[in-house]
């Protein structure tokens, strides 16, 4: 049993038994430090750039630039020496090689949510290319690009391109199907009138940083550019026909513009050349017609002057019935005078069938006035009293059509100058000799001439009764829906559930033509038969 205190045996064996454990969890803690430490040193080394900023392919000023950084994209740097970052890829563990270097100066700590950067930029292969298995000459072909492929390249070293598919982002150079020289696909022509964007960039609209955008051109989108300012293009685009004061639709960075093979050029713009062709003689044919219309429409103004100027030609007519002067040649424009029957006047030439009417004192060649227009038909030039004397006697036959009046009585009758007829309405009745004729509405036909009121009796041409047809003749009484008498020939017509009778005796059928000069009838029975109802004496034997 241990009486007194040893405090120096004490602290051995707390030492011995204690000490490990302690330093167990020590190392635990440092490990945790440091891992904490590299997570947040590669928070803080993911960057951005103040604006586009050259990757050079070592740490001076000097050095050849090996690709451009566009601002807003993210990348990874290493530790700063001299003045300068190595250059990553976002995936990589900073133990490989750097992509290359970039001023301290133009790098800025990464905003929250920026993309990555894709390290592939894309090319169009103007001709048939191998691609090697590593950057060298010597090394073995690992493929072929055709003429026209589309591929990005990126992770440039020695002069040699690491190359990719075109449909992906580039993240590692791990990825790659090979190399090409960069001579190969960078194409240099300052005369190039197309251009294409090797990555997403904007347009705009002044050739300023500052600038607002007016459009975007995804990778592979071609352009036409114009003049370089400040490494920016002047940009038209592709389908537009650029010449002498065609508006720039934007500027682009030039570093983002390649290049576009010439013979891949000329096949892509010969359909715009051919469209620009067709446009340019589609306008020069608008022209000549333009040319050609107006000097027709110049000679037609000429033309127009000389029928306007020119003397107006006169006549002297008289009205052969009281007439009316209209405002214009339509027989439904105003009244605006009238014509006695044998009144002179002067008229100017016929337009469709009206004469105008000029104001009295109008020479030929002098100033005229038209006052009206009259019908065409109401007119002679031959004066009354001298038409009279002129006039041959017509030798009358007893008997004829226009020997024998007819007399049409109505509740109501309407006169049509335009067309020439005169319609009856209500309780019509016609008598002419032994005809005795009743229907609903009756319509007489007059001859050409005959549409004035004057004289109609010698003008009716024909007669068309409907509605409730009934028709007496000497002894014969008949019924239809229509009747229809042309008195030149003196033949009625009986239409529609035709009936005649003679005494005793019925003819019926679709058609019956009476002829009254003849005295005799005909029967047409259309879709029905004919039928006929004849009655003989008792006392004759059949």
């Amino acid at each position: 049993m241990i009486s007194i205190f040893d405090k120096d045996s004490l602290f051995r064996s707390f030492s011995a038994s204690i000490a490990p454990a302690l330093f167990g969890v020590a190392l635990f803690l440092v490990s945790i430090s440091l891992s904490s430490a590299a997570y947040c040193d590669d928070k803080a080394n993911l960057k951005n750039t103040k604006s586009i900023a050259n990757v050079r392919e070592s740490a001076s000023l000097k050095a050849p630039v090996i690709w451009v950084l566009s601002p807003g994209e993210s990348f990874l740097v290493g530790k700063e020496k001299g003045g300068w970052f190595g250059v990553y890829p976002a995936s990589s563990d900073l133990s490989e090689k750097p992509v290359g270097y970039i001023s301290k100066k133009i790098v800025i700590s990464a905003a929250q949510g920026n993309s990555v950067v894709d390290w592939g930029d894309v090319r169009y292969i103007g001709s048939k290319l191998d691609y090697r298995a590593k950057r060298s000459s010597k090394s073995a072909v690992a493929g072929t690009l055709d003429e026209g492929s589309k591929i990005k390249v990126g992770f440039l070293r020695g002069d040699w391109y690491a190359i990719f598919k075109a449909d992906k982002p580039v993240t590692a150079e791990s990825d790659a199907l090979g190399f090409v020289k960069k001579s190969s696909v960078d194409l240099k022509s300052k005369d190039a009138r197309v251009r294409y964007a090797v990555r997403k960039v904007s347009v705009i609209q002044k050739p300023v940083a500052s600038s607002k955008a007016v459009g975007v051109l995804n990778p592979g989108h071609r352009a036409q550019v114009g003049k370089e300012k400040g490494g920016m293009y002047a940009l038209y685009r592709i389908d537009t026909i650029v010449k002498k004061g065609t508006p720039v639709w934007g500027y682009a960075w030039g570093p983002f513009l390649a290049a576009y093979p010439k013979n891949l050029e000329e096949k892509k713009m010969a359909g715009i050349d051919t469209r620009k062709a067709d446009i340019a003689a589609a306008a020069e044919k608008k022209d000549v017609e333009l040319q050609e219309r107006a000097t027709a429409l110049a000679s037609m103004d000429e033309a127009m002057e000389d029928v306007l100027n020119a003397p107006i030609v006169t006549s002297t007519m008289y009205s052969e019935a009281v007439l009316n002067v209209r405002s214009q040649p339509n027989a439904k424009s105003l009244i605006v005078d009238k014509l006695e029957v044998g009144q002179a006047v002067l008229v100017g030439p016929v337009q469709g069938k009206w004469f105008p009417i000029y104001k009295g004192g109008a020479t030929s060649g002098g100033e005229a006035k038209i006052i009206g227009y009259v019908y065409k038909a109401y007119l002679t030039i031959v004066a009354p009293d001298k038409a009279k004397k002129d006039k041959p006697k017509k030798a009358r036959v007893a008997g004829a059509s226009d020997d024998v009046p007819i007399k049409i009585t109505s509740k109501k009758m309407t006169f049509s100058e335009n067309k020439n007829r005169i319609t009856f309405s209500g309780d019509v009745k016609v008598v002419r000799l032994e005809v005795t004729l009743t229907s609903d509405t009756l319509t007489a036909h007059l001859r050409a001439g005959g549409d004035s009121l004057k004289d109609t009796q010698d003008k009716i041409k024909k007669i068309v009764a409907n509605g409730r047809v009934k028709v007496v003749m000497n002894n014969r009484k008949g019924s239809c829906d229509t009747l229809t008498y042309v008195v030149a020939d003196s033949i009625i017509y009986m239409e529609g559930n035709a009936k005649l009778k003679d005494g005793p005796n019925l003819v019926q059928g679709e058609l019956i033509k009476f002829y009254l000069k003849d005295n005799r009838s005909e029967v047409v029975g259309g879709n029905k038969p004919v039928e006929a109802i004849f009655y003989t004496p008792n006392n004759v034997s059949p």
